[in-house]
């Protein structure tokens, strides 16, 4: 596995516990950008910039994330997959999601989320 798609895949370890979260940081740059577009899930299109904006906008729910292909080219890598998260009012959401990573120096630069409800239980 290339170095990127470990980070990748570091990233979303990291990423689906939330007692992991802290770890998060160190994988992104200061400046890094994250946007987030979302077919019933609110906010599309919503743009976050700068480390610590990026940490507080992770949430503290666990998620089930499975991915099922990464393609890499250049400094981008392509993640596809599932995510699924409790509601802390009850039921599950899972989202189909295809997220690209920009990597600048072994670190995250910009991070894009596609995502799109697929069911949502009560």
């Amino acid at each position: 596995m290339s170095a990127n798609k470990k980070l990748v895949e570091t990233y979303l370890t990291y990423r689906a516990r939330a007692a992991d979260r802290s770890k998060v940081g160190p994988l992104l740059t200061d400046d890094v950008e994250w946007i987030e577009w979302a077919d019933g899930v609110p906010p599309s299109g919503a743009r976050t910039q700068g480390k610590s904006a990026v940490l507080q906008n992770l949430g503290d729910n666990d998620l089930r994330i499975q991915i099922t292909r990464m393609t890499e080219e250049g400094n981008v890598v392509v993640a596809e997959g599932t995510v699924r998260v409790t509601r802390k009012e009850g039921g599950d959401l899972t989202l189909q999601v295809c997220n690209i990573y920009e990597i600048e120096n072994g670190k995250m630069k910009r991070m894009q989320s596609y995502l799109a409800t697929t069911t949502d239980s009560a």
